[in-house]
């Protein structure tokens, strides 16, 4: 009680003092407690909000408006189509089934053959046909995508070959390797070359010409170049053997501080792209909705398509027919994608196309690059925790860091007196 007494008598916390002090009547001793407590419990709630604050609203967007040095990446494109070598698919005919155009089967194997080429996220019910064929059961549908297109040559020196939620196509998005066709998503003999950089005063184009016609209808997604392309990618064009497309798009972007990438995810309420999902090594948008995608797909058919090159057990036809009952592509509500901390938006202004009977198919898309854009940065860090605390307790108890100081002090001194009594007891 001496220790206690002492240490009420010298605290700089205002109000112990008069807890402690002679000749004060008990009617005094009850208001100074009554208001020390009341004292504690402001200051302790005060503090408390700062906490919550420092979690939950550290961060805030910004405005900047200084585009002069701003760089930007053109967006990417991903180009798909229908078209089968023929040679290529008697091959196959010959190899798997052994039949030729005079068999009884063979409408039946070049129509499966034909379906596989042509399967998309959203068409997998056309496997219905095939579900009881056990002749088709153990074969590899990602080998026969492969050798139906085989060789995997890009036809543009900035694209590569994606296997995506539409089937086989030539993207020059810059994360290429997470959709390859060939069995290990490694590198190969496949070389992309990178597009040059565009500024916000820049009149920035992209073209994608189809240099033959291969097929009578392609589909051209464009996208950022930062993430893959998915079936439900908003802007996409179809072009058919002579049409010309022309399209404008404007650009929205977020980019972030410093000191917002070092907080944690909880805190500043986005992801990084180093942060890994399950199935893939970076995250992006698209990227987590597909993992989502993987993850129902086995859950409900212990399997996932053929264009979801990450080693796991591949669907036959009737796996991806019970995809197809399943509602497998929008199943995973729970599956949540936070957005990334810098982004990049693109939005389609206007389209124009036409037809030339006497040109190839073309897509001519100019970019506009803003002059505005947001920034997220910290608005509440740790140094204003701490004057917010130290606000508050001055505020209220009139004490300082060092007030606290004289408290841990005086529970060591206390402790150590006890240990030292115990000690000399024994």
């Amino acid at each position: 009680m001496d220790l206690l007494y002492t240490f009420a008598s010298e605290s700089s916390i205002h109000g112990l003092s008069h807890l402690v002090r002679q000749r004060t009547n008990l009617l005094e001793k009850v208001f100074w407690l009554v208001m020390l407590t009341v004292s504690v419990v402001c200051s302790v709630s005060i503090c408390n909000s700062h906490w919550e604050r420092f979690n939950e609203n550290a961060t805030v967007l910004n405005v900047e408006t200084d585009y002069l040095n701003w760089v930007f990446r053109p967006p990417a494109a991903t180009v798909c189509s229908d078209h089968v070598n023929e040679q290529k698919l008697q091959q196959l005919l010959k190899r798997y089934w052994n039949v030729d155009g005079n068999h009884t089967r063979y409408s039946h194997y070049r129509n499966y053959l034909l379906t596989v080429n042509r399967a998309r996220f959203d068409n997998l019910g056309d496997f219905e046909e095939y579900v009881n064929d056990a002749s088709l059961a153990n074969i590899n549908m990602l080998s026969l995508v492969r050798e139906m297109n085989d060789p995997l040559t890009s036809p543009w020196k900035t694209f590569a070959p994606v296997l995506t939620e539409v089937g086989l196509c030539y993207s020059s998005t810059m994360l290429y390797r997470f959709q390859r066709p060939d069995s290990l998503r490694s590198l190969g003999n496949y070389s992309k070359e990178k597009s040059p950089d565009c500024f916000t005063l820049d009149v920035c184009r992209t073209m994608v010409a189809m240099s033959h016609v291969e097929s009578k209808r392609t589909d051209v997604y464009i996208h950022i170049e930062q993430d893959v392309m998915t079936g439900d990618s908003p802007i996409h064009y179809t072009l058919g053997e002579h049409d010309i497309v022309s399209s404008t798009l404007s650009v929205e972007q977020v980019v972030a501080s410093k000191a917002l990438k070092q907080l944690s995810p909880r805190r500043r309420k986005c992801r990084l792209p180093n942060e890994r999902l399950p199935y893939f090594s970076v995250y992006t948008i698209n990227l987590c909705r597909i993992n989502c995608r993987i993850e129902a797909a086995l859950k409900m058919c212990k399997c996932v398509p053929f264009f979801y090159n990450i080693g796991k057990r591949i669907c036959n036809p009737t796996g991806l027919y019970c995809l197809s009952l399943n509602n497998w592509y929008t199943f995973n509500n729970t599956c949540i994608c936070p957005q990334l901390c810098e982004s990049l938006s693109l939005r389609q202004v206007s389209v124009k196309k036409k037809v030339l009977e006497q040109a190839n198919s073309k897509l001519e898309t100019q970019i506009i690059y803003p002059r505005m854009r947001m920034k997220r940065d910290v608005l509440y860090d740790l140094s204003n925790l701490i004057v917010a605390f130290g606000g508050s307790a001055a505020l209220f108890l009139g004490c300082s860091f060092i007030s606290f100081v004289e408290v841990a002090f005086f529970i060591l001194e206390y402790v150590t007196k006890k240990v030292y009594e115990r000690i000399h007891q024994q």
